[in-house]
């Protein structure tokens, strides 16, 4: 085996899994998506209604409320960067970029 065979090898296998991370960067960016809408419904179902409230406003919420809008404001500013991460991942695996 000479050392271009090696080169080749190791330079595929880096593609590889360079791909692999872009891809899972990209799903990342879908799953976010899907957390943020399910966040907004339990927000807008437990703590917007007037027994949510009343929750809010005894401490019977034990800071959910709070500590939801907290995660969904999150996982809105790391989004966009966790696709575009991914993206140049993928570009920079693929050589293009």
């Amino acid at each position: 085996m000479s050392d271009s065979d090696d080169t080749s090898i190791m330079s595929k296998l880096a593609g590889t899994f360079g791909f692999l991370v872009g891809a899972s960067l990209i799903l990342s960016f879908f799953v976010a998506t899907f957390a943020i809408n399910y966040i907004e419904e339990r927000i807008d179902e437990d703590c917007d209604s007037t027994t949510g409230q009343i929750g809010q406003i005894v401490g019977a919420d034990e800071g959910q409320c709070d500590e939801g809008s907290a995660i969904r404001d999150l996982l809105v500013v790391i989004r966009f960067p966790l696709l575009l991460a991914g993206v140049v991942v993928c570009l920079i695996a693929a050589k293009v970029f």
